[in-house]
């Protein structure tokens, strides 16, 4: 049984309700997808992830290990990430997920943050949104039975859309019209203020001269995935 599980710490702007039935969705697809490319039993951990995932699906694109024997070692590293640019209807959840990771120790890494954007859709023919599982509000108190669900959070959701973003703006979009949203750029110089950001076009802010990323100890999940409550 895979146990080591990279924690996830997750915020939403203002507006958003993190612990809703749209934002539940969205980090069910983000999470699961993080480690989709390397665990095979993948909904041994997220069930329901395979059939979301379905035939008809943008990939994710980006494989966070390369080896299995990578992720059975010690965990390092804590996965920060924050629901942007999101929107709701009853047949389409869409949301840009901002992310930068920290390590434990110091010198890993120091090329970041901020790292990625992933754009994640979702998406069902129409009916209720659905309720959400149990709340978890407790940042500091994770438990490890509740790092991945024991349930199908998914319900009839399908993942259309889990593209790793990198380049773009608002005002000058990728070709295929994707773009890292202003307000990752914004949470990113929150987080960490001695970012540059020289140009307000930049997809990406900048590190001054002699940037080193921060070290913290390894995190816990928020919110941890406690329990189901009226899945659709």
């Amino acid at each position: 049984m895979f146990t080591n599980f990279t924690p996830h710490v997750w915020s939403a702007e203002s507006g958003v309700d993190l612990f809703g039935r749209g934002s539940e969705l969205v980090r069910v697809a983000s999470e699961a997808g993080f480690y989709s490319p390397a665990i095979e039993e993948i909904d041994n951990y997220f069930p329901g992830f395979t059939t979301a995932l379905g035939t008809g699906h943008e990939p994710f694109a980006v494989a966070r290990w390369n080896h299995r024997s990578e992720y059975l070692e010690p965990l390092t590293e804590t996965v920060f990430l924050h629901i942007a640019d999101y929107s709701e209807t009853d047949s389409a959840i869409s949301a840009s997920v901002c992310s930068y990771m920290l390590h434990a120790e110091p010198g890993v890494d120091d090329a970041n943050p901020p790292t990625s954007v992933y754009r994640i859709v979702l998406e069902k023919e129409g009916g209720p949104v659905g309720v959400p599982g149990v709340v978890d509000r407790d940042p500091e108190h994770g438990s490890p039975e509740h790092r991945s669900p024991s349930w199908n959070v998914f319900g009839s959701w399908k993942i259309r859309t889990g593209r790793y973003i990198f380049g773009g703006t608002e005002k000058s979009p990728r070709d295929d019209g994707y773009f890292v949203p202003q307000e990752c750029r914004d949470w990113w110089l929150q987080q960490f203020p001695g970012l540059m950001q020289p140009d307000p076009d930049s997809p990406y802010q900048q590190q001054p001269p002699g940037f080193v990323a921060p070290v913290m100890p390894v995190g816990v999940q928020f919110p941890g995935w406690i329990g189901p409550s009226n899945v659709a």
